[in-house]
Parts: structure tokens; C-alpha cells; sequence
């Protein structure tokens, strides 16, 4: 019922429809507009009840297809719910209705192996590497199709073409491709001889930013060492004396726990003044970066990774 006329007509509707599933676990289509009868406004009532009705499970629903606000509710709502792996349909319709202009991307054919990474497509990626690897150099398709795989969307999403679904799937695609490769080569030529260590500061346990970091440094051929979460600064540092490493990625989310990054940077530059540290999280600016005497400020994951091409490589 219009809930113009029946106040409880959208609630008993949406308990309706959760009832539904969880105790008859069969589908639910649903006519939305009618709920707005009335009122002024009505698209924004009817989206409003549409995300409503999308979070207690509703299955299809009667709309107006042309309708903007309906459809950012679907694709949100759809993206929100699990229903859109690797929110591929929510990245198209948002790209396609966004005000702000994009880079231009350029279209053209890539290798099949690349285009299978930059698609995020794990077995795909898996399949064609392991039937080019009986006849590729296990290196070559390292350097030739899979770093530059991830170049080419690490570079989009510094661009805003992709988006951080797209570069986790990426990066997944590209393990598949490189686990493959790794049981056909020895395992010093596996890693390019380069540590990097990694860590989520005292006080802090988030690692969402770390673990992405971790990820795509892995993919590059780097070896990480993943301390984990809430590290205290004499861990970090013993870590880094043990294992010979060069390079630190530290991560702070929360406001409150940076100083302890700011002390971790402190103890390494005394005890270790050669290594170089990098930092990121939520809560960070270069300004910030620049107070606490970090050597580089990670804006986003492939910034890392740029910069550990530019130490060791001297790119």
C-alpha cells in the first residue's frame, strides 16, 4: 500500500520480504513505485524504498528503467549486497553517469595474458600461463606480461580509470599467473633479491591498506615481511637488523596511533639510518609524512610499489 495512505504499508512490505526468504527461501518481485502514491518527490521515496527492499533480500523488482535514482539504488544496492563481483556493473553504470570527466583511455589490444590480469580473471590468467610457460621463458613472462599487466592498472587507478576492486582482482589474477611460473623456476630467480618490511604501528589494528601493499609488492617479486598489526617499534627494528632489509612500509589508520609511527621512523633512523621508510593510512598526509621524517608518503598501494621500483631499480 502507498505509504501515503497506510503508514506502516512499507514496513510491513520489507518485513514481508525478509520473512520471505529466510523461512520459504523462495524469490521476491516487487512493484516499487506505488509506495510513493501521494507524496511529492516520489523518486527519491521510491529509491529510498528500493534499497530498503534490496537489503532484506528482494529478488526483482518493477521500475522505471530510465530513472537515475533507481538505478543508482540497484547498482549501489546490487554492489552492496554481494551481488556484483568485483562491483564490475556498479564501476560501469557510476563511470558512465559521472559528472566529472576521466581520462581518456586508450583503446587497444593487449596480449592475452595481460588482458586476462588487467580483467582480473584468476583461472584465465592460470590456464594461458601455464600453456605459454612450455614454451615461454618462465622470466620472460614475468617481465613481459605480467609486471606490465599491473603497470597498466596500477597507472589507471592513480588515473581513476580503475578502482580499488579492479586492482585487488588484478592482483589476484596475476598470483594465479605467478604460482604457475613458480614451480617451474628455481626459487632464487623467483624474487628480484629485494626485501621490504611491512607493518601496522602500535596501537593500531587495521591492516587492510598493508595487506593490499603486500599483495602487490609480491607480485613484483619482492620479499615481504609481513609483521602484521599493533607492531611495537623494538620488533620493527629487529626485523629489519635480522633480515637485512632496506626499505619499511609502515601503516597507521587511526589518528591516535601515528605517533607511534613517528617513534618507529625515530628508532630506525638511529639504529638503521640506511633504511629508507614509507608510510600510509587513512589518517596520513605528505605533510604529516614530512613532520614524522618519513622518507616517502604513500598516498595509495602502487605509490609503494613505485617507489621500491625507483630504490632498487633506479627507475
Amino acid at each position: 500500500m502507498a505509504v501515503s495512505s497506510d503508514k506502516d504499508g512499507a514496513l510491513t512490505t520489507l518485513q514481508s520480504i525478509r520473512l520471505i526468504k529466510e523461512r520459504l527461501g523462495v524469490g521476491t518481485c516487487l512493484g516499487v513505485s506505488n509506495i510513493s502514491f501521494g507524496l511529492p518527490d516520489r523518486p527519491t521515496v521510491n529509491s529510498a524504498f528500493f534499497s530498503m527492499a534490496i537489503s532484506c533480500g528482494l529478488d526483482a523488482a518493477i521500475i522505471n528503467p530510465y530513472s537515475l535514482p533507481m538505478m543508482s539504488a540497484y547498482y549501489s544496492g546490487c554492489a552492496l549486497t554481494g551481488r556484483d563481483e568485483g562491483f564490475a556493473r556498479y564501476i560501469e553504470f557510476a563511470n558512465a553517469n559521472a559528472s566529472v570527466e576521466k581520462p581518456a583511455e586508450t583503446k587497444e589490444t593487449k596480449p592475452e595474458l595481460q588482458d586476462a590480469i588487467i580483467k582480473g580473471q584468476g583461472a584465465k590468467a592460470a590456464q594461458i600461463t601455464a600453456e605459454m610457460i612450455k614454451t615461454v621463458d618462465p622470466l620472460e613472462i614475468i617481465s613481459e606480461h605480467i609486471v606490465p599487466a599491473l603497470d597498466y592498472v596500477g597507472t589507471g587507478f592513480e588515473n581513476n580509470r580503475f578502482y580499488l576492486p579492479q586492482l585487488l582482482m588484478s592482483a589476484e589474477a596475476a598470483q594465479s599467473a605467478f604460482d604457475i611460473i613458480k614451480k617451474t623456476i628455481p626459487t632464487s630467480q623467483q624474487k628480484s633479491g629485494h626485501k621490504i618490511l611491512l607493518a601496522t604501528v602500535k596501537g593500531d589494528i587495521h591492516d587492510i591498506g598493508k595487506n593490499i601493499v603486500k599483495v602487490l609488492l609480491e607480485n613484483y617479486g619482492y620479499e615481504v615481511i609481513d609483521l602484521g598489526r599493533d607492531v611495537e617499534k623494538e620488533a620493527i627494528l629487529k626485523a629489519v637488523i635480522e633480515n637485512d632489509v632496506k626499505m619499511v612500509g609502515l601503516s597507521a589508520l587511526m589518528t591516535t596511533t601515528v605517533p607511534a609511527m613517528e617513534e618507529a621512523i625515530k628508532l630506525l633512523n638511529e639504529k638503521c639510518p640506511d633504511v629508507k621508510v614509507t608510510v600510509g593510512g587513512a589518517v596520513l598526509t605528505q605533510e604529516y609524512a614530512d613532520m614524522i621524517g618519513a622518507d616517502f608518503y604513500s598516498k595509495e598501494a602502487m605509490a609503494t610499489v613505485r617507489y621500491a621500483e625507483k630504490l632498487f631499480k633506479g627507475k
